[in-house]
């Protein structure tokens, strides 16, 4: 396939970007500014995929380059979409109505890339009018789950790891966002490849069964009587527990949101389950525990 073909195989929709990497001239080693615009693009389209995971999970988002300026290293990117529907390939309102959903989808969480779950989760919501609003004779669509969002948030912030001591921003036809540099330590959640996965977002009871008390983020919770680790994302209920603002023992139960990622192999058989948390609403004590208290 040439290059040609490739590009024709994609069908551009609305919401260019600019990314703006401002190195400095003379001292900036060249690989390293290319590699890591390389990374940004690379997470800007996993950040895209995401967004469009819940209306399509074919769909394939790709930057097309318009333009390379200097002095910064300043790159134009068209938004364009592979594998789109034979249906529709010619419906200028569908591919007016998915753009809209990148541009404001992108434009929010970047502005955020920093937040916690909550807060995420709260976005998300804020977004549904537009997934809840494709062209005539199609049904709505929901928002990303928010562990998803925070693994594509988490890619964004690898990929700006690698141009630290240079400002990075992304332009929208909404406003500019400045990508923030990462501290060292910051979590980064992995890819997992399988042939299908399957997500499920809600509200339960968890009891502890261990606390965390390495600060690591993972608990161990008792689900349908079994063991189970969960990634906790509230990152501001977790820092108030090491401040021992919550006292939490074995045995008491955690009223809380969560996302639930359950991923297969190609013959069906369970490769991984992984269960997060994205806010905890409440604690719930035994009744046995609340008259001692």
């Amino acid at each position: 396939m040439t290059d040609i073909d490739r590009f024709l195989d994609a069908q551009t929709v609305e919401g260019e970007i600019g990314l703006v990497i401002d190195y400095k001239p003379g001292k900036a080693v060249a690989v390293d500014v290319l590699q890591g615009a390389m990374d940004m693009i690379h997470a800007l389209d996993k950040l895209d995929a995401t967004l469009l995971s819940s209306v399509d999970t074919s769909l394939e988002p790709v930057s097309v380059l318009n333009d390379v300026q200097h002095s910064s290293l300043k790159m134009m990117l068209a938004r364009a979409l592979r594998n789109v529907p034979d249906e529709q390939l010619r419906n200028l309102e569908w591919k007016k109505w998915v753009g809209g959903i990148l541009v404001k989808g992108k434009y929010k969480l970047l502005s955020m890339i920093d937040a916690d779950a909550p807060e995420i989760r709260q976005a998300l919501i804020e977004l549904e009018p537009e997934y809840e609003a494709p062209p005539a004779k199609l049904l709505g669509y929901k928002p990303p789950q928010v562990s998803d969002v925070i693994g594509a948030l988490d890619g964004v912030t690898k990929a700006r790891s690698r141009l630290r001591g240079q400002d990075v921003t992304v332009q929208t036809e909404l406003g500019d966002v400045s990508i923030p540099e990462p501290t060292p330590d910051a979590p980064l959640m992995l890819d997992v490849e399988s042939a299908q996965t399957i997500t499920n977002s809600g509200m339960e009871l968890f009891k502890v069964k261990s606390l965390d008390l390495l600060g690591e983020a993972q608990w161990t919770v008792m689900r349908n009587n079994r063991s189970v680790k969960v990634d906790m994302l509230h990152k501001a209920w977790l820092d108030a527990y090491h401040r021992r603002e919550h006292a939490i023992l074995p045995g008491d139960s955690l009223k809380c949101r969560f996302d639930e990622k359950v991923t297969y192999d190609a013959s069906g058989n369970e490769v991984e389950r992984r269960l997060s948390i994205v806010e905890v609403m409440d604690v719930v004590k035994p009744p046995v525990q609340n008259q001692l208290l």
